[in-house]
């Protein structure tokens, strides 16, 4: 084994970001560097898109609004990060309580379970499909695991329908 040595504030802030992924100050630096690791390991969203408590989920808005909720709490960091820098994100800063009701029913927006989003509930499946792709390639998720969420969704094969493109 290595070492590598890093100031107290490097190796306070590698300690803090860690954290937040669930991993170690090692495992965020075998990330950045790209270091392989074997197919799936590690990707939780997978497991939790064939456990019963997502599979018991009938109805595909819920299954939306699940997978977003999983999303948010398990990659809290990624997730505020990817919406935060969503071309809509800024629009609504200047609104007023009413004005944002208004959207916000227009839209058919519902709360995100467990968290301070709402979710748009009245885009297209193809668009649903981009954002849903975008948002768990830029989480991490092998590809595997977002087919499988596009599957499970009815938002139909990610690969082959209509592809995936992380847009920075």
């Amino acid at each position: 084994m290595k070492s590598v040595e890093l100031s107290d504030a490097a190796y306070a802030a590698l300690e803090q970001l860690a954290g937040a992924k669930g991993t170690t100050p090692a495992g965020i630096i075998a990330a950045l560097l790209g270091v392989s690791r074997p197919p799936l390991a590690g990707d939780a969203l997978l497991f939790y898109l064939t456990s019963p408590e997502f599979t018991a989920l009938a109805d595909t808005a819920d299954r939306y609004l699940a997978l977003l909720g999983c999303v948010a709490k398990s990659y809290a960091m990624d997730f505020a990060d990817f919406i935060a820098h969503q071309e809509s994100g800024r629009r609504y800063l200047a609104l007023s309580r009413d004005d944002i009701q208004e959207i916000r029913q227009r839209n058919r927006a519902r709360p995100i379970p467990a968290t301070q989003y709402w979710a748009v509930m009245s885009i297209d499946q193809a668009s649903k499909r981009r954002f849903v792709c975008r948002l768990l390639e830029f989480i991490g998720c092998h590809d595997e695991t977002v087919a499988l969420a596009c599957r499970a969704l009815d938002l139909g094969e990610s690969a082959t329908a209509a592809p995936c493109v992380l847009v920075a």
